[in-house]
């Protein structure tokens, strides 16, 4: 299950790069448009940030199943395995939880926004499109995060899986 999880992670990291990508090749665009004949491609502002949003978000599932965050282990190291494995299975359980508290608190304010029509500065773009892929990015690393906090269970209860480091 962790590895069509990662693949499917893989995946979404890969959109959200290739979403960045197109939009700095706008902006370059736009940057060499005004540098050489003074016209500005309307609305890059709009893009980029929407970018950022795909980029970041779509990014998030994958750093959390590949256990990428940051992790200060100098106290945890020197316990038995066990101890270890249960401690990283309580930790996935509190990140599963505080991303899912995210994607609930995005949620509401996603469903106010769509509720008042907002929409971007200069495009009009509606800002459902910024808050999908935060709402995906929070749901699939929580779902991510319980995956990996069952790995550990299965780990310090003996059964076959991941060893801890």
């Amino acid at each position: 299950m962790l590895r069509l999880a990662d693949k499917l992670a893989l995946l979404l990291a890969c959109a959200g790069v290739g979403v960045l990508g197109l939009a700095t090749l706008v902006l370059m665009a736009d940057i060499a448009l005004r540098r050489s004949i003074g016209v500005s491609i309307t609305g890059t502002v709009d893009l980029t940030q929407l970018a950022q949003m795909y980029c970041v978000a779509l990014a998030l599932p994958l750093v959390f199943l590949r256990e990428g965050n940051v992790a200060v282990d100098f106290l945890t190291e020197r316990l038995p395995a066990r101890v270890r494995a249960v401690l990283q299975a309580v930790a996935h359980l509190a990140c599963a939880g505080l991303l899912g508290a995210m994607a609930w608190h995005a949620w509401v304010q996603a469903a106010i926004q769509a509720a008042q029509g907002d929409r971007s500065q200069t495009l009009g773009i509606p800002m459902q499109l910024y808050w999908l892929p935060l709402l995906a990015g929070l749901m699939l690393a929580s779902l991510g995060a319980l995956l990996l906090a069952v790995r550990e269970v299965g780990a310090s209860g003996g059964s076959p899986g991941r060893s801890p480091d």
